[in-house]
């Protein structure tokens, strides 16, 4: 088992200084260089079979720009002698016992089998062929995912090892909700194959968990635990021969073919998610509408008054609203995926996978695993087709759009549990819900992406003519 103690008896305090100075450059580091990052824990690993020294860094970071100004990072290092410069190499720092060279263990084979033996997921292979192959998945941005296809699994495929770079006590979304639709036998996500945990003492939770709580859609809310388990890294199976859904949309965008039998195959798979999530999961709290209106008005007022551009909407906004709380009746909620897009689903041979449970990273776990609407979830992926068209440059962008959220709506509706809403009713609160998504990349992008603000901007029009 691994042990956690405090980060002053792990590695020597010049390779939290090196982190320190690195962190900030990282593309999944939360916050920018304006966030303090402080060692806190050191896992270490009683693994006779490491042919090199691993130990994981969870690193307090502190900070304005974080949720509640403070999150844990986790950082794997493989520390090895001077002259090894291998895969994920950061420094050679001096420490009082020598020289030592510091690397990324999320990058470097001996992190992946350390990670590997600890979760016990080897199936008796010798090291070399577990690691054979494997390589970080290229582009990945709050986490680190490494391909390991040596690794033992039962479609024999191999599996996919993701390192989680920030956590938090508690349950965590992607272990939680991939186990559950592993256990119910469905196979519209890669196979859920084991997760690395450890326990955490409580010193920072408790201090998260005495700050304000972080208000969701529904006023459901859990407590943060003082500590306990916290997940590292989770194993699923790999899935063989397939293709980003993003990408593989915006090829077929940049092509002007038509999307409408994967999209309308896509939206089957998701309303089948739904379905057996209402299953395998718990059920939710009831909803109720005046909170849920209520927050989705506060968000509306921070989005105009950070996108100066919405301002002459606000008005419509406001009456769509007023529609949405005259009909929304007291729905029982339900998990949900929380944060579905066309990067979230996978397509190979044996049709669409679905990934990365997860939720927001930045976001307090016990929110991200909040039961919602499942029209949340097709809300984000109607949102996400736009952007497909935007990036891929489809010649006909609105008709592209068009013809492949047709056809995901369709092939979900035909397909979906009931939902307790009649078809007006369930209208308004999926033009809701894409409003609340378009309003939030509008101020995305007006912050990060100015000349990108049209293509949510545009969306936002799109439902409000609805209203007129």
């Amino acid at each position: 088992m691994p042990a956690v103690r405090p980060a002053a008896q792990g590695p020597d305090p010049s390779v939290g200084d090196l982190l320190a100075a690195w962190l900030p450059g990282r593309r999944w580091f939360p916050g920018g260089h304006g966030v303090r990052a402080e060692p806190w824990l050191a896992v270490t690993f009683d693994d006779p079979a490491a042919a090199a020294d691993v130990v994981v860094l969870l690193v307090r970071l502190v900070g304005g720009s974080l949720p509640g100004g403070r999150m844990v990072a986790q950082v794997p290092l493989v520390l090895g002698p001077p002259g090894d410069h291998g895969p994920g190499f950061i420094a050679v720092v001096r420490t009082a016992a020598g020289d030592v060279a510091v690397h990324d263990g999320a990058a470097h084979p001996a992190g992946w089998l350390t990670m590997l033996h600890a979760m016990g997921a080897t199936g008796g292979r010798p090291d070399d062929a577990l690691v054979a192959g494997g390589r970080v998945v290229a582009g990945e941005q709050s986490n680190t995912s490494v391909l390991l296809p040596g690794v033992p699994a039962p479609g024999g495929a191999g599996a996919i090892l993701k390192v989680l770079r920030t956590v938090a006590p508690g349950p965590h979304p992607d272990v939680v909700v991939p186990q559950a639709l592993t256990r119910a036998g469905w196979d519209g996500v890669p196979r859920f194959l084991g997760a690395l945990e450890v326990e955490t003492p409580p010193s920072v939770a408790l201090r998260q968990a005495q700050e304000p709580p972080v208000e969701t859609t529904t006023r459901f809310r859990q407590a943060q635990p003082a500590g306990g388990s916290t997940a590292l890294a989770i194993l699923s199976e790999l899935v063989p021969d397939a293709d980003d859904g993003f990408e593989l949309a915006c090829d077929h965008a940049r092509r002007g073919e038509s999307f409408a039998h994967l999209a309308a195959d896509l939206g089957r798979v998701v309303a089948e998610l739904h379905a057996v999530l209402r299953q395998a999961m718990p059920p939710g709290p009831p909803l109720d509408p005046e909170a849920f209106v209520a927050a989705l008005r506060r968000r509306v007022a921070t989005a105009v008054a950070e996108a100066p551009s919405l301002a002459p909407r606000a008005p419509q906004v406001a009456d769509l609203l007023d529609d949405l709380h005259r009909r929304l009746p007291p729905l029982r909620l339900q998990t949900i995926h929380g944060d579905l897009h066309l990067g979230q689903a996978l397509h190979g041979p044996s049709g669409w996978r679905l990934l990365d449970f997860e939720g927001e990273p930045q976001r307090p776990v016990a929110e991200r695993g909040a039961p919602d609407l499942p029209l949340r979830d097709v809300a984000g992926m109607v949102r996400s087709f736009d952007y497909a068209a935007a990036v891929g440059g489809a010649p006909d962008r609105p008709g592209w759009r068009a013809e492949a959220a047709h056809a995901f709506l369709a092939g979900y509706r035909a397909s979906a549990p009931p939902s307790g809403m009649d078809p007006p009713t369930a209208d308004v609160v999926l033009r809701a819900l894409v409003l609340d998504k378009a309003l939030y990349e509008v101020v995305y992008e007006t912050r990060q992406r100015p000349d990108w603000a049209h293509i949510p901007l545009a969306a936002v029009d799109r439902v409000l003519d609805r209203t007129r």
